[in-house]
């Protein structure tokens, strides 16, 4: 009988071979389970992945940003798709019930973003053997152009660095801190590497830090400070904004002053002495006032030696601008401040202004006119309308209702300067605001009577202007009117009698009332001068204000005033009536912006 031999080709006993072979590693006797370097895969797993000698991992499909997004999504089938963003350097899924890829780093995945190197700096100062401290960062100013996380870190090779993350949850431009830690070792100027997410980043020039050597010993005489720059409520201080602090060395070394942060805005300067005794240095400015409230800062020293280590320095905001209500005889003379010198003094931008050099840091007035004759209603209507000031001057004539609606404005906490020389108005006038009817008014002394003014420590006397403690002022034209029956309530600056007369007179020729906003002088000419320029008028008994446009309409004395009689010769007296008008005008702003009818 014939034998039948089976011959197999080689290739197929090949490939049956290595079937039995990967038998042994694969398997799906597990409900469909596929294991790799394992005979019992997970039941619960699809696939189940050993590594033999656990030094080995799994690669899925590694895609850059935009070739992720090249992928044709089929909605129905790739709910789960995942895929290993090189760009983001993290895992990523299609998420079909956002319709978005996801990151698994975290909801929104790095961020992507430059530095703008021209505004980063860093803060702080830095001294050889003491450690950073939370004053030290750098801050840096990025473009956001996708949000996410955030990895940003800055080294030097001097025993500090600074590292920082965080998440961008915004695009467009911002500031981050990132914070310092660690001791400087060497006195030298370092600059900073930076890296961004990992990307190195290079500024040029690069971020520089001077390590200072350890603090020497002086003392700060915040007395004398000087604050620089304009300071106004929203706008950031810049490098005008600086206090010139004089200091006294008595041990070398560098020194580091810093301050507290008031309504927004600190100071700071950090260097090194090179040489002992009285000298300067400059504290820079930092932040935006929020209020026009005037800030002490607390300046503090690194100074050694058990010497005083922090002092205070006032700074001033600027006060927007206030509406001022003028009444009286608007002529050359100025009687209500709405015109003439009086006018030009007010408006002048070096005694109320916003540069570095006005005396008042304001941002000036809007000025309105009711004339000299305004109806009662037309009084009330104005009043109603809350002007911050109202200014009242000749011959503005108040009647009992008149005075009843000042009366009602000042208890409104608005701000009144009246200067009357009309018995029956001011006896309105008083008898509405203090609620006295046995309040009584009468006439004094004539055109040229000089007044002395009391020492009372008040800031009309003793105002950004000058101290005119114990000087004078001078009546105008007309008769002062005198008060009498008055008991409290108020800070009096001159009395009836003037200097240059022996006939006895009894009552006040000026005050202030101490609980409302009012100051009274009985003088309806009391800013009188005709002369446009502000020069002093030639005559000893007329027009006692002077404020000359050479000086920038600065107040000055008239330098020869006043009548002849009780010892003083015809003209030999100074009065100080543009200076006390100044000085007015300069507590009614403050009074109108801390205290005033438009901060209720």
């Amino acid at each position: 009988m014939m034998e039948t031999k089976f011959t197999i080709p080689p290739i197929k006993v090949l490939l049956i071979a290595l079937l039995f072979a990967f038998g042994k590693f694969y398997s799906q006797a597990n409900n469909g389970a596929v294991g790799i370097n394992t005979t019992t895969p997970n039941a619960n797993s699809v696939l189940d992945v050993i590594s033999g000698n656990n030094n080995k991992g799994v690669l899925i499909p590694r895609l850059t940003e935009a070739q992720r997004n090249a992928i044709v999504i089929n909605q129905s089938k790739d709910d789960g798709l995942t895929v290993y963003n090189t760009t983001e350097d993290c895992f990523n899924y299609w998420s079909l019930a956002d319709n978005e890829w996801k990151s698994v780093c975290g909801q929104m995945g790095k961020s992507v973003f430059t530095i703008d190197c021209s505004v980063s700096k860093a803060m702080g100062s830095y001294v050889k053997g003491k450690e950073l401290t939370n004053s030290n960062y750098l801050t840096i100013a990025v473009n956001v152009t996708k949000v996410g996380n955030y990895t940003i870190s800055g080294t030097t090779t001097n025993g500090y660095n600074f590292y920082g993350t965080g998440v961008f949850l915004n695009t467009g431009t911002q500031t981050i801190q990132i914070p310092g830690q660690g001791t400087p070792q060497n006195i030298q100027t370092d600059n900073v590497s930076l890296e961004a997410n990992g990307t190195a980043v290079t500024c040029t020039p690069a971020i520089s830090i001077t390590v200072l050597s350890p603090a020497g010993t002086y003392t700060m005489s915040c007395g004398s400070a000087t604050v620089n720059g304009v300071y106004k409520v929203g706008t950031a201080l810049t490098a005008s904004n600086t206090i010139t602090l004089p200091v006294n060395v008595s041990t070398l070394g560098s020194y580091t002053i810093t301050s507290n942060t008031v309504d927004g805005i600190s100071f700071s300067g950090s260097g090194t002495f090179t040489a002992t005794g009285n000298q300067n240095i400059t504290l820079g400015g930092t932040g935006t006032p929020s209020s026009t409230s005037v800030k002490t800062i607390t300046i503090t020293s690194d100074s050694q030696g058990g010497v005083s280590t922090t002092c205070s320095v006032n700074v001033v905001v600027v006060i927007p601008k206030k509406t001022v209500l003028h009444i009286g005889l608007e002529t050359a003379y100025g009687y209500s401040a709405y015109t003439g010198p009086s006018r030009s003094l007010m408006d002048a931008p070096t005694n109320f202004g916003t540069t570095a050099s006005s005396i008042v840091k304001y941002e000036g007035f809007t000025h309105i006119s009711l004339g000299n004759s305004p109806s009662s209603a037309a009084l009330q209507t104005a009043l109603n309308n809350k002007p911050d000031i109202v200014v009242i001057g000749y011959n503005y004539t108040p009647n009992a209702t008149d005075a009843g609606y000042i009366a009602s404005y000042l208890n409104k906490k608005g701000v009144v300067i009246a200067m009357t020389d009309d018995t029956g108005t001011a006896q309105n006038l008083f008898r509405g605001i203090f609620s006295d009817p046995t309040i009584s008014a009468s006439y004094g002394g004539g055109a040229g009577s000089v007044y002395a003014l009391t020492n009372s420590d008040d800031p009309i006397l003793n105002g950004p202007f000058g101290d005119v403690r114990g000087k004078n002022w001078g009546e105008d034209a007309s008769t002062t009117v005198n008060i009498s029956g008055l008991t409290s309530g108020f800070v009096p600056y001159s009395y009836a009698q003037p200097i240059n007369s022996t006939t006895a007179r009894t009552g006040i020729s000026g005050l202030r009332n101490t609980s409302l906003n009012f100051i009274w002088f009985g003088d309806g000419g009391f800013l009188s001068n005709e002369n446009a320029n502000g020069n002093q008028y030639a005559s000893n008994t007329i027009e006692p204000f002077v404020a000359p446009s050479s000086g920038g309409y600065f107040p000055v004395r008239k330098s020869s005033y006043g009548y002849a009689g009780n010892g003083y010769a015809t003209g030999s007296m100074q009065v100080q009536n543009s200076i006390l008008f100044a000085n007015m005008i300069a507590w009614a702003i403050k009074q109108a912006e801390f205290s005033g009818i438009n901060t209720q």
